[in-house]
């Protein structure tokens, strides 16, 4: 054999080597094809002649698409390394025997990385002491108003429900009126939930064994809630975003976090003719005002059939950083104009493509913000509350007799899964 020849198969070798040992994440991951492309170049630009882990993406659904394809994932053990799923789900999947306890696995790397996000978005995460999901990023609920409308009659945007409440018979007078750009702000469990939290009240007690809806704060909180449609007059329905805003008959629309990128994008006449606020709150015996109101995490879960769970959580690790995280927010934005999020407390308050104003009311809404909180039984259950929202607002019925009854019924529920998941809950408090 010739010295090229010997040349040659040491370095066929020493490649074959190094591909039997290279490591590739599976990652399901929730965005748009567009998106996924900027996050798949970032990373191999930057995580893997990092570290020489590969990664490869896939989009993952929505919805309950998403809930099928995760269970029929693990029930066939064919599951990927890491996925994206929706904000409460991981506890649910978590609970099934499906992932991995990071908290339990990495302990205090964990702790760190689940602390830089924002407390609210993280308490639907929060069940004992367990740590299924990191929240990657976010959508939020936000306020959009005209600001020429409101310029030109004079009015003064609302802070708290009792100042909207005050403003509507104006607007209207001059046929327009304040609208829901999703479903936050109509007769559903969303909206429900808002008004409980800005009366101080969360949606279940401390041992998440049943729903505080029977207590007369959550009474009171769901009463004023249904108020607006029965005796204001706002809309039962989400209105179409940006024709809504652009015509000017719904000048002040409670939304979600999306529409500023769709506004951007879709109302360019609109430029210097809007803005945003924090969501209406209730004002407090001290004079602050509470904006609660609804976000919702895209956290990542790591499964059980993972063979490369060190890996997976290095690259956790990497992506969730302030500095990845407000590069590529950035990036997301000055490419396709579509807001990205960050969960990253951090990096979320250092993004550069955000006006300072309008990042300083987005960082203050998402800091007053909740995620509902997570309790065995609790996420069917509030079919029961969304049911009574609207036999109050079709049928004429009194708040309060179908709030009771819809806690009777959730209540009942929440102790089927209680017992239904005695043992695993033996187990966590023993932990």
């Amino acid at each position: 054999m010739s010295k090229k020849q010997l040349l040659v198969l040491i370095v066929v070798v020493l490649i074959t080597s190094s591909l039997a040992g290279a490591v590739t994440l599976e990652i399901w991951q929730a965005s748009s094809n567009e998106q996924l492309a900027i996050m798949k170049s970032f990373i191999e630009e930057r995580f893997t002649p990092k570290t020489g882990i590969s990664v490869n993406l896939s989009v993952i659904p929505g919805g309950d698409d998403q809930w099928n394809k995760v269970l029929l994932a693990m029930a066939s053990n064919d599951t990927p390394d890491l996925a994206v799923i929706g904000s409460e789900w991981p506890l649910e999947f978590g609970i099934r025997g499906g992932l991995v306890d990071m908290r339990e696995m990495f302990g205090e790397e964990y702790d760190k990385l689940f602390a830089t996000a924002f407390p609210g978005l993280n308490e639907s995460l929060t069940y004992y002491n367990t740590g299924f999901g990191l929240n990657s990023s976010f959508g939020q609920t936000l306020t959009y108003y005209r600001t020429d409308i409101f310029a030109e009659n004079g009015w003064e945007v609302p802070a708290t429900w009792d100042e909207a409440r005050a403003l509507l018979p104006k607007m209207q007078a001059r046929d327009m009126n304040i609208g829901s750009g999703s479903w936050y702000l109509t007769p559903d469990w969303f909206g429900a939930y808002i008004f409980m939290w800005q009366h101080g009240i969360r949606e279940v007690n401390e041992e998440r064994t049943r729903t505080t809806w029977d207590t007369p704060e959550a009474i009171a909180a769901f009463t004023e809630f249904m108020e607006l449609f029965t005796v204001h007059g706002i809309p039962l329905e989400s209105v179409p975003f940006i024709e809504a805003i652009s015509r000017g008959d719904y000048p002040f629309i409670v939304g979600i976090s999306w529409g500023y990128s769709d506004i951007t994008l879709g109302a360019p006449q609109l430029k210097g003719k809007w803005d945003i606020c924090l969501i209406p709150g209730k004002k407090q015996p001290d004079g602050t005002i509470n904006h609660a109101a609804y976000i919702g995490g895209n956290p990542y879960v790591m499964f059980k059939n993972s063979k490369h769970k060190e890996e997976a959580f290095e690259f956790l690790k990497w992506w969730l950083s302030t500095e990845v995280q407000r590069e590529f927010a950035d990036m997301v934005w000055n490419k396709l104009q579509i807001i990205y999020q960050p969960a990253n407390m951090e990096a979320y308050n250092s993004v550069t493509f955000l006006p300072e104003s309008h990042r300083r009311i987005l960082n203050i809404q998402a800091e007053q913000s909740r995620a509902p909180l997570f309790a065995l039984g609790l996420v069917v259950s509030r079919r029961n509350l969304t049911n009574a929202a609207r036999a109050v607002v079709l049928t004429g019925a009194d708040p309060k007799a179908e709030l009771l009854k819809a806690a009777e019924i959730s209540n009942d529920e929440l102790a089927r899964k209680q017992k239904e998941y005695a043992r695993f809950i033996k187990g966590l408090i023993q932990e």
